[in-house]
């Protein structure tokens, strides 16, 4: 384009040119916060609810059981961390420990994948690989995680049981 004829015509078009040159290009390159995830690392006291659904008849029953979760947090990568450690059950419900797995975000969403305890009474296994989701809250000095898991159980006698399993874990 020669200057002069912008100079005859005015700014208008040269200026509508580079705006749309602008906008066609992505626009805004300004950078965007990342919001680390909250760490989780450590050792929690647990309280597990473990509500029983029996798909046969509707019968429902609830039992409380206690025990830890050791969580490990990887570095992290962009605004969330993985997850590894271990949960345990050693209060009303059979004693037992299961592997688990997860990540946490920015935001502070966590998700789990461990085993449940077997209910204390009844023929019942407890659920395997059960998936977890909820959230990571700090009162205090504290850290509070709040997270629930439902699976289907066959029990020996009695057919399929919805377990849904309550996690609520301090430290």
């Amino acid at each position: 384009m020669d200057p002069r004829s912008v100079l005859r015509r005015g700014p208008g078009p040269l200026l509508a040119a580079l705006s749309l040159g602008l906008f066609a290009c992505g626009g805004d390159d300004s950078p965007t916060s990342v919001t680390p995830p909250p760490d989780v690392a450590g050792s929690y006291y647990v309280g597990w609810t473990l509500q029983v659904l029996r798909k046969s008849d509707g019968y429902q029953a609830q039992f409380d059981c206690y025990g830890t979760m050791t969580l490990v947090q990887g570095a992290a990568a962009a605004s969330a961390s993985t997850l590894s450690g271990f949960a345990v059950v050693n209060s009303v419900c059979p004693p037992e420990s299961y592997d688990l797995r997860g990540s946490v975000s920015g935001g502070g969403a966590i998700q789990f994948t461990t085993d449940g305890p077997k209910p204390p009474e009844g023929p019942c296994p407890g659920g395997k690989s059960v998936h977890f989701t909820g959230q990571v809250s700090s009162y205090s000095a504290s850290r509070i995680i709040s997270a629930r898991g439902v699976t289907t159980v066959t029990c020996p006698e009695f057919g399929e049981h919805e377990f849904t399993y309550l996690i609520n874990a301090s430290k």
